[in-house]
């Protein structure tokens, strides 16, 4: 990030803002988010960058609410409107983050299989889980996805694209 940028990510969190505009970092850095957003979404996991997942993808995820991978994260109406409205204003309008899966997964788009290759098994299981981006990333949870807050697990190999 540079300077510039970083001023203006400081002012913004000074004053308060919880505008949509991601800040900039070689694309891997988003926010900040709607309070709403954070409020609801990151009370169980991190608050996903709406830009990693297309306008239809959210929409499923928002309607699916009562059942959202197997929990029940329903919102009242006029929350679910705000968050649906931003998840809908940020959204990628690329095909690489397209969900492929039911229910849309980001990590079953194109984009984070391309991004991240194959994550390491033990046991049957990936781990870390490609749903708990803080794992590696460490400052997942501010929006910071950059390669200089990045901390891999052990035997797991960066495929280069």
């Amino acid at each position: 990030m540079n300077k510039t940028h970083k001023i203006l990510a400081l002012l913004a969190l000074a004053a308060g803002a919880t505008a949509a505009t991601p800040t900039l970092a070689g694309g891997h850095a988003y926010g900040p988010f709607p309070a709403s957003y954070i409020e609801e979404c990151a009370s169980c996991h991190v608050a996903y960058p709406p830009q990693l997942l297309t306008a239809p993808g959210w929409a499923q995820v928002m309607l699916q609410l009562d059942q959202h991978y197997g929990v029940d994260a329903g919102l009242d109406a006029k929350r679910r409107t705000a968050i649906a409205d931003f998840l809908q204003r940020n959204a990628s309008r690329r095909d690489k983050h397209a969900a492929t899966a039911q229910p849309p997964r980001l990590a079953q788009t194109p984009w984070f299989r391309k991004e991240h290759g194959p994550l390491p098994q033990q046991a049957g299981k990936t781990l870390p889980a490609a749903a708990q981006c803080e794992s590696c990333h460490r400052a997942a949870e501010h929006g910071d996805y950059t390669e200089s807050g990045l901390r891999l697990p052990a035997g797991y190999r960066h495929m280069e694209h």
